[in-house]
């Protein structure tokens, strides 16, 4: 894929309660191929769309989850930056609470984890090595969105992350005037393709937590929702019908939620 902009979405991962079980439902499910990093870095393991060569193309990691934290109640969601230290340092004077300070992850790269104003997980990464972070993206099989939900205004919310990232926030064109809290669409500075969006909460999504949300682009979200209760796993939000979209939850046979999501044409 080409270069991934300052400020986008560069990397998603997720600590696991059971590593084979969730390994063996994300190859069955998405058709991915994995690579066990080995001990030294704690059996961190990389999925990769197969491509003919070892690993693929890179889509996301998952790893057992390390005594005294908690397995991932959805994938984690990392940006790009230049300078991890001072972007993090930027996004504590913004109101963000870092959870992980910045560190070095085998000269690869150096991240750290913090929870945004509202109290939604995210990542901050600069990479050292070019080329690194999501080898696909947009493509079947791969991660193709990232959606934050809200119980207010999306501009609002996106607020923080245009301020330490430097993202555009834009109402689509698709919104009614008389929408007092329009979704917000996303894209990094000086980049016109849009990766995410932010949409205010309703209905039951108004008892649970801001937070981010990864899609996997696959050919019929409820076909991979009844694949995904065949495999051990089960649906987390059934399938919904969006403008051009069908878009559902799954959950692996630990826990962990994802979003899938794939094109609807109208009738």
């Amino acid at each position: 894929m080409a270069s991934i902009p300052v400020g986008a979405p560069v990397w998603s991962d997720s600590l696991t309660s059971d590593l084979a079980a969730d390994v063996a439902f994300y190859q069955a499910l998405f058709g991915w191929t994995a690579v066990d990093a080995g001990e030294d870095f704690g059996h961190y393991t990389t999925f990769g769309v197969p491509d003919g060569s070892e690993g693929g193309r890179e889509v996301m990691g998952v790893m057992p989850c390390p005594p005294g934290a908690e397995p991932s109640r959805v994938w984690n969601l990392h940006f790009k930056v230049e300078d991890c230290d001072a972007a993090t340092a930027r996004a504590r004077e913004l109101g963000a609470a870092v959870t992980n300070e910045p560190e070095d992850m085998g000269g690869m790269l150096r991240f750290s984890m913090l929870n945004d104003p509202n109290g939604a997980a995210f990542g901050l990464v600069q990479m050292h090595e070019p080329g690194s972070g999501f080898g696909v993206w947009g493509e079947p099989n791969s991660v193709s969105w990232a959606e934050y939900r809200i119980d207010g205004v999306p501009a609002e919310a996106m607020r923080f992350y245009a301020d330490l990232l430097g993202w555009n926030v834009a109402t689509p064109p698709w919104e009614v005037a008389s929408n007092p809290k329009p979704y917000a669409a996303l894209s990094a500075a000086g980049d016109a393709r849009e990766f995410g969006g932010c949409h205010a909460a309703e209905g039951w999504e108004l008892e649970l937590p801001p937070q981010w949300n990864v899609m996997v682009a696959v050919d019929d979200a409820a076909r991979a929702c009844e694949q995904a209760v065949a495999l051990g796993g089960s649906v987390a939000a059934e399938p919904m019908e969006v403008p051009g979209l069908q878009i559902a939850g799954i959950a692996t046979p630990s826990g962990t939620i994802v979003g899938v999501q794939s094109p609807r044409a109208w009738e």
